[in-house]
């Protein structure tokens, strides 16, 4: 018995309260089996005009019956497509409309996860829901100021967001670009986009996106210039590299464009392409700093892990197996003049189109970062996190089997590296 059935048949008058359950059920129920689709379950309530299925473990009604879909389940499973939360976002005129929409996000993710799609995909879609929250998130905050900004300027994401690698709900790392103009203006331009920035990062820090603990955000002066400082500041961490420089500037050269007009972003790109190119010096910098993090596992091939703190005893995946990985495609990539492809799955990707000599460890290296990062996104959708640190107890033989096997290519991503950049010209 359905709440339709009540409400037809009985708030109706048509049958007494007394009545027994065979006079107002809906009869035949109709079955369908566990594997049906959202869309094929949509189809067969309008087909039957019923506002409720039952799941059978094959489909028919001489099975045992494992749960029921409602017209609710649809509706709700269908808010979770990647279009309709698009349209949601566009739609959106305050945060909280935002923020539902991020929290629907997971919901995609983790049903996306547990359909076995691959984690490059699922990254792509999430990135371009994200990128479409922060462009409402601008356009809501250019409201609020009350006027249009005085030039044309960039917003960028840079980090975990520019190379489009952020599932889980980590902290937020963007810039701001905005077009050269007079002496005279540079401090009232360049307060006009502080303001618009501190807007847009306190809308994003409600939505559910952290602020960045060390401050690399577009509301940091220091993060928020005209397009000529940028160039400048390029300029200073390509052609005269420090070994402090080159660890704060490694997310600077994973960015992505997210809103204004591209070709202020078009310039700097090929400045830093002018600059890095032949550029012996920057890439041994830049080399040394990939190698910083060792491969993950001891002598004895067992895991490394946490000695001490909160996370004693855990795996941090994160330190010791994707960003290996992470800065290994970024130097690599950046060597061979690719700047337009900053998410490391497809750097390994194109580098294996470019390189067929070393393109079967490339490949590798691409399906070892997908797997981390599934290992990751899974972690933090358990317990609410950001994944960053992994319980080995809570793995199968199987996995843990699988999490060594994406060890190797990091061993050997790093061996060529040391082969192919001498690291004599930091001298």
């Amino acid at each position: 018995i359905t709440d339709r059935d009540l409400r037809s048949k009985i708030a109706t008058g048509l049958f007494p309260i007394d009545s027994i359950a065979e006079q107002v059920m809906t009869s035949p129920v109709v079955t369908v089996p566990e594997n049906i689709s959202v869309a094929e379950a949509q189809m067969m309530m309008l087909k039957h005009d019923v506002g409720h299925l039952v799941v059978t473990r094959d489909g028919t009604d001489r099975s045992a019956v494992t749960g029921v879909i409602s017209e609710h389940d649809v509706v709700a499973a269908q808010s979770n497509t990647p279009g309709v939360l698009l349209k949601l976002t566009r739609r959106a005129t305050q945060s909280k409309e935002l923020k539902y929409v991020r929290e629907k996000i997971t919901d995609l993710i983790q049903n996306s996860i547990d359909t076995n799609i691959p984690v490059s995909h699922i990254s792509n879609i999430v990135a371009e829901i994200n990128i479409a929250i922060t462009r409402r998130a601008i356009e809501i905050a250019v409201e609020r100021i009350g006027s249009p900004p005085p030039v044309r300027f960039v917003w960028m994401n840079i980090g975990s967001q520019g190379r489009k690698e952020q599932l889980l709900l980590t902290d937020q790392d963007n810039a701001l670009i905005f077009e050269d103009v007079e002496p005279d203006h540079y401090d009232a331009v360049k307060n006009y986009f502080l303001d618009l920035a501190d807007k847009v990062t306190r809308i994003l820090n409600k939505i559910g996106y952290e602020y960045c603990p060390d401050g690399l955000m577009a509301n940091n002066p220091q993060w928020c210039k005209s397009l000529t400082d940028w160039i400048k500041q390029y300029n200073t961490w390509i052609n005269t590299p420090a070994e402090k420089s080159v660890e704060l500037s490694t997310v600077f050269f994973d960015y992505d464009f997210v809103y204004g007009v591209p070709a202020i972003e078009d310039v700097l790109t090929e400045n830093i392409e002018k600059s890095v190119n032949r550029n012996k010096k920057f890439f041994a910098y830049l080399a040394t700093d990939t190698l910083k993090n060792p491969p993950p596992l001891g002598f004895f091939r067992q895991f490394l892990l946490e000695n001490d703190g909160e996370h004693k005893d855990s795996f941090n995946i994160k330190n010791r197996a994707l960003e290996p990985l992470i800065d290994a495609a970024r130097v690599l990539a950046l060597s061979q003049n690719i700047l337009e492809v900053t998410n490391t799955y497809h750097r390994f990707k194109r580098l294996a189109d470019i390189e067929p000599q070393n393109a079967e460890l490339y490949e590798e290296c691409a399906e070892a970062f997908n797997t981390l990062m599934r290992f990751r996104t899974e972690e933090g959708l358990i317990n609410s996190g950001n994944g960053k640190y992994l319980d080995l107890n809570g793995l199968s033989k199987s996995d843990k089997l699988k999490l060594k096997n994406c060890f190797q290519p990091i061993t050997e991503i790093q061996d060529l590296i040391k082969r192919r950049f001498s690291l004599t010209s930091i001298n």
